[in-house]
């Protein structure tokens, strides 16, 4: 919008027609002052801006980022404290990691970890180890749930068929299903990272700093954060628990960034392929 030269507005009329450009022309167009410039966004400024209105800053040891920290969600640091969750050793002397298992039911509702719901493209972040049966079990590692228990999202392991699936829900109703594998290093009891990258259209598998693949996924409605977000439960039996050891569970907003942050891996993680079959341990 050009001013002529010859005309003056004054302070209340600079202000007046600053409001109307911004408020009424973006997001078409972005405004500097008196002028307005024609300026087409991106899917990636759209998803930067869904990102701030939607992802918490959350700050992991000197990392801060926005997403959300799964682990705190659940107060399970606070619940070792009280002996609730046992601690136990985690993939290097210098990590500290969780028994995920029957003693506590791990589910809170939805609206209380996510207020404003997940944006579009997210990122999916952990580090666990398989325990006794849940090797060869199909359990979900995490799960969302709609108010009537039906499944809404969720990151699950199949042992029989030794694939990982994430569940999302369908453009309009029902929900779809990425499947990958199968994935004979990922089953057995050694420590392992996943990392799944959600976008508008795919979504890829990084499994300890390798990606595996990635899967078309269509457009899809929002989760609704009316229900329970639950981790470590079966799916044959969605009220019982897959034991399996937990180091870290993040979700990352910004999906460039969750695969370099992932993969700086310490010097003693075990990392790569693994035998097929685990050895015993206590758990069995």
């Amino acid at each position: 919008m050009e001013i002529p030269e010859n005309v003056e507005l004054n302070s209340a009329e600079n202000i007046l027609l600053y409001s109307l450009c911004c408020c009424y022309v973006v997001p078409q167009c972005l405004c500097t002052g008196l002028h307005s410039q024609t300026i087409s966004f991106s899917s990636q400024v759209g998803s930067h801006l869904e990102q701030q209105s939607l992802c918490p800053e959350v700050s992991v040891g000197q990392d801060r980022f926005s997403g959300f920290h799964i682990m705190s969600q659940f107060h399970i640091a606070e619940l070792a404290s009280r002996g609730t969750v046992q601690e136990v050793p985690g993939s290097s002397p210098q990590q500290l990691a969780y028994h995920i298992g029957p003693a506590f039911n791990f589910r809170i509702n939805t609206r209380s970890a996510y207020p404003r719901g997940l944006p579009e493209e997210f990122a999916f972040a952990a580090e666990l180890r398989m325990r006794g049966g849940t090797v060869r079990a199909s359990w979900n590692v995490w799960q969302m749930q709609d108010a009537k228990g039906g499944e809404q999202l969720a990151v699950g392991l199949d042992g029989g068929a030794e694939t990982l699936e994430l569940t999302l829900p369908a453009p309009d109703a029902g929900s779809q299903t990425a499947v990958f594998g199968p994935l004979p290093s990922l089953f057995n009891d050694r420590w392992h990272r996943v990392l799944l990258e959600v976008r508008r259209r795919s979504v890829t598998l990084v499994v300890d700093c390798v990606p595996v693949g990635a899967r078309d996924v269509s457009p899809r409605r929002r989760v609704s954060p009316d229900g329970f977000t639950l981790i470590g439960k079966r799916r044959d039996h969605p009220g019982t628990a897959a034991p399996f050891e937990l180091q870290s569970m993040l979700i990352h907003c910004d999906v460039t960034r969750a695969r370099e942050e992932a993969c700086q891996l310490p010097a003693n993680t075990q990392c790569g392929p693994a035998p097929r079959h685990p050895p015993s341990n206590p758990f069995l």
